[in-house]
């Protein structure tokens, strides 16, 4: 710095003093009370903290004196901050630098002066801390010391305020970046506070919202799985005290998402909640897992008859119909249930058994509905000879509860067994095609094959599809299994080279696929062949279906040429005006029916079938015939086409000669 020019360091000063961003402030208790020691220490009448700015003297702080500030020329601390060590001058009336001051002429007659420069750490020296009196004296080295420590004290202090207006501007930089620097540190601290404030809300919401579920404001998972774990250890303490676990899963509700909306879902979604909410105490809980799953907590209960009447009373509301934008909307419940009795330890294992029971409260309720249903279209048919449409709507009859078991829990554990072994076949490549054939019943010839699949089970053997096929589409096999079915039939087909048709079933999984309509179309091309080659077999229950993407599919799919039949016709869940829209070619009556045609009335609706395909110009095929009784009355009848195990059992492609079946079909 000494190769600098005055002017030079001066300007340089001046500018760090501003960057202090000290003066003109308001007075400060802690410079202040130092003021007040040196004055003390000293035993001087006056003390002052003085900063030199371009043309005057400012005071941060003074004990003894009134004014605040005077021109820097006059300025005892001006020489000050222009030597390293304190400036003693113990008689300035005497002293050739300061005998003509203003201040020792005249008013208030300074006599006695010391003071230390306030020096920056980098070596700029911005004031002095010093002590005045009005007569001639000496300071002793002890009050030059403690002048000296306490000059240091008012640096450090300006420093911290330095350091601290620094960080808060670095703060206001990450709070306020599209904002405009603050110039008072007032309006910094409003809106850091705000800020905080602000963070301090996002918090709390982020609490609830970590506990809560956003669409119906019910408790999540997380908060449902603490709470029964608080009345668990209550259990483990209290023996008297005892609960139960209810896991519900509302029948029905993915045809109303996928047909009306995800809008329409969420609001029922909210309207099941609410419902459930009024029928519990307050010592109960209830919260959502997720999708169309509810949880609850019955605590404190008495016994058992309590906690299934309140099952009943949650089922029976949930059936009563909801009114949404001017819908009448119904759905059922299936719900598990397992009581604190079984010992449980964990949280997770309550809720698990409780879903374990609710699959099979699910499980039972659909056979209930299929026996319901049966039995509809029973007593139509006793009524009229003709065909009745049956829709499968929800029946609060139909709803089931299941209490958790041993017996409950094996079944589990074997259907999560069975689960791991599709998994495996799948890797493995133990899924294969097995063909039966079909036959013109009138005209004693072959007709087309159909292809089912087989599972090669390591251990059990060849495994029909009806024991593994709707696991497997629940856990995606299927779909990821339909791409390698797609390519093997067209290949086979085009080894066979024959002008018979190949049925294929295909689900709701695979039509609801974006891809299924491509891996057709990439399989035709790369073996040559046309889709009326193939006739794909659609369950009749998808003729109630309203899905956008099943409906597209079906159609594009008959477009290309394919042909569409409706397997197992005649179960009830068919509609005269979907077999007509989705240009439906066949149908299938239910292999039920067939095995049953020695009832009059099963033969009324087996008739009125074929009657009802020839009107619509619909081919109809018998399949599951198992008996030569039945082919001959299916003949009788006049049915086109038939398949069964009398006929000829579904082998392998390998042992399939097309030949040997076209002799096989003469003889019938």
């Amino acid at each position: 710095m000494s190769a600098v020019p005055w002017s030079a360091k001066e300007t340089l000063r001046l500018s760090k003093l501003r960057d202090y961003c000290v003066l003109d402030t308001l007075p400060d208790k802690t410079y202040n009370d130092i003021v007040r020691l040196a004055a003390y220490i000293c035993q001087t009448p006056a003390a002052l903290i003085t900063l030199i700015d371009t043309n005057r003297q400012w005071f941060k702080a003074k004990v003894g004196i009134d004014i605040s500030e005077t021109p820097r020329n006059v300025a005892f601390c001006s020489k000050t901050i222009q030597q390293p060590d304190t400036l003693i001058v113990e008689d300035a009336s005497q002293h050739p630098q300061f005998r003509s001051n203003p201040f020792v002429t005249g008013p208030p007659y300074i006599r006695f002066y010391a003071g230390h420069p306030l020096v920056t750490p980098d070596g700029y020296a911005l004031g002095a801390l010093c002590v005045i009196d009005y007569q001639p004296r000496q300071m002793t080295s002890h009050q030059i010391d403690a002048l000296q420590v306490l000059s240091h004290q008012v640096m450090a202090q300006l420093e911290l305020g330095l350091q601290s207006q620094q960080l808060q501007h670095v703060n206001d930089s990450l709070e306020q970046r599209i904002k405009e620097r603050t110039n008072s540190l007032s309006a910094s601290l409003h809106r850091l506070l705000k800020v905080q404030s602000t963070l301090l809300k996002r918090e709390a919401a982020s609490r609830h919202s970590a506990l809560h579920d956003s669409l119906t404001g019910l408790p999540n998972r997380s908060y449902f799985l603490k709470r029964l774990e608080q009345s668990i250890q209550l259990t483990q303490r209290d023996r008297n005290h005892q609960y139960a676990v209810l896991f519900i899963d509302l029948d029905n509700f993915k045809p109303v998402n996928d047909t009306l909306g995800h809008e329409i879902g969420d609001h029922l979604l909210t309207q099941v909640a609410s419902r459930i909410k009024l029928l519990l105490r307050k010592s109960d809980l209830v919260a959502r897992l997720g999708g169309d799953e509810f949880a609850i907590l019955l605590d404190n209960i008495t016994d058992r008859s309590q906690v299934i009447a309140a099952t009943r009373r949650i089922q029976s509301q949930i059936a009563q119909p909801f009114a949404i934008e001017g819908r009448q909307i119904s759905i059922g419940a299936s719900v598990g249930v397992t009581f604190s009795q079984l010992g449980y330890q964990q949280a997770e294992a309550a809720l698990k058994d409780a879903d374990t029971a609710m699959y099979q409260a699910k499980r039972q309720a659909k056979e209930k509905s299929q026996l319901q249903i049966s039995l509809q279209l029973e007593q139509q048919v006793n009524k009229s000879n003709s065909p009745i449409i049956i829709q499968d709507e929800p029946n609060q009859s139909v709803q089931q509860f299941v209490v958790f078991d041993s017996s409950v829990e094996d079944r589990s554990q074997a259907r999560l067994i069975l689960e791991n072994d599709l998994r495996q076949a799948l890797i493995g490549g133990q899924f294969q095609l097995h063909y039966q054939p079909i036959f013109e019943l009138q005209k004693a010839r072959l007709a087309g094959l159909e292809g089912l699949l087989r599972w090669q089970h390591p251990q059990r053997g060849w495994v029909c599809a009806r024991e593994f096929i709707h696991i497997a589409e629940h856990i995606d096999v299927i779909r990821q299994l339909s791409p390698i079915l797609i390519d093997q039939v067209c290949e086979q087909m085009a080894k066979w080279n024959s002008s018979f048709k190949l049925h294929l079933n295909i689900s709701a999984t695979q039509l609801r696929s974006p891809q299924f309509l491509a891996q057709w179309q990439t399989a035709l091309k790369k073996h040559q062949l046309s889709a009326s080659t193939f006739q794909l077999e659609i369950d009749e229950s998808l003729l109630l279906s309203q899905e956008t993407a099943i409906t597209a599919t079906l159609k594009a799919l008959k477009a290309l040429g394919f042909g569409i039949c409706v397997d197992g016709f005649g179960k009830g869940h068919s509609s005269f005006s979907r077999l007509h829209q989705l240009k439906v070619d066949m149908l299938k009556i239910d292999s039920a029916l067939v095995q049953s045609l020695l009832h009059t009335n099963d033969v009324d609706i087996v008739k009125t079938i074929s009657d009802f395909g020839r009107s619509a110009n619909m081919t109809v095929v018998a399949s599951g015939i198992e008996t030569s009784q039945q082919l001959s009355l299916l003949t009788s009848l006049n049915y086109q086409l038939g398949q069964g195990y009398w006929l000829a059992e579904a082998l392998p492609a390998a042992k399939i000669e097309i030949a040997a079946l076209q002799d096989l079909a003469n003889d019938l």
